[in-house]
């Protein structure tokens, strides 16, 4: 299935997520953030592939490197659409889920899976 990666997903209001980093602190000391632009399902997909969940203590080290070759296949894409193939949106899916919030999972999946949303 081909997947969108430059997809952003949006906030309630309608405007783009934007993925954010801190950047130091103000003179009060509070945290200064930079803007890194929208988040997208690329983004997203990558985040989600590299990390590693309480869950998931004993995952062997064939899995974690499927997905570190995953997750470089997709960031290091060219292209804005990706063919990826039922496994790996299986896998995206479920990781997504581990990682995002319901927002940001909902508009993934719909990407990743369109027919998510009705079932």
């Amino acid at each position: 299935m081909k997947i969108d990666l430059d997809f952003t997903v949006k906030q309630l209001n309608g405007k783009d997520f934007i993925e954010k980093e801190q950047d130091g602190v103000d003179e009060k000391g509070q945290p200064k953030f930079k803007d890194l632009g929208p988040f997208t399902i690329r983004k997203i997909c990558t985040d989600a592939l590299i990390g590693l969940y309480q869950d998931e203590e004993k995952l062997g080290a064939k899995i974690k490197a499927a997905r570190g070759w995953l997750a470089m296949r997709i960031h290091n894409h060219k292209e804005t659409t990706i063919e990826l193939t039922a496994d790996d949106i299986t896998m995206l899916k479920d990781l997504v889920a581990k990682r995002y919030t319901p927002l940001i999972i909902a508009q993934t999946w719909e990407v990743l899976d369109p027919a998510s949303k009705n079932s």
